[in-house]
């Protein structure tokens, strides 16, 4: 069974990747791998902007999890031209 962020937490998370911590924005970057794809991609793909790597490899796989979305597969397709090695891997793996 795959789990479901419910709408308000959904907003919670789309809130938190703002927090000045890198380990939240992470957490709120895995949250919405299994959110709502219309709240999630959006809010995702702007973390790909994310100064830390970390968020930005933990946006890439959730986005990768709302690959059907065309949003979702352009913010992955931008993505596999990023400075850090690993966010390009998991990007061009999520294609």
């Amino acid at each position: 069974m795959t789990p479901v962020c419910s709408p308000l937490l959904a907003e919670a998370a789309v809130a938190a990747l703002a927090a000045p911590a890198w380990q939240v924005r992470v957490g709120a970057a895995r949250a919405l791998g299994a959110a709502d794809g219309a709240v999630a991609v959006p809010a995702l793909a702007k973390s790909l902007a994310d100064r830390n790597a970390d968020v930005r490899k933990a946006a890439v796989l959730a986005l990768t999890r709302h690959s059907g979305a065309d949003e979702a597969r352009a913010a992955l397709v931008a993505a596999t031209a990023d400075p850090d090695a690993d966010v390009r891997a998991y990007a061009a793996r999520g294609l």
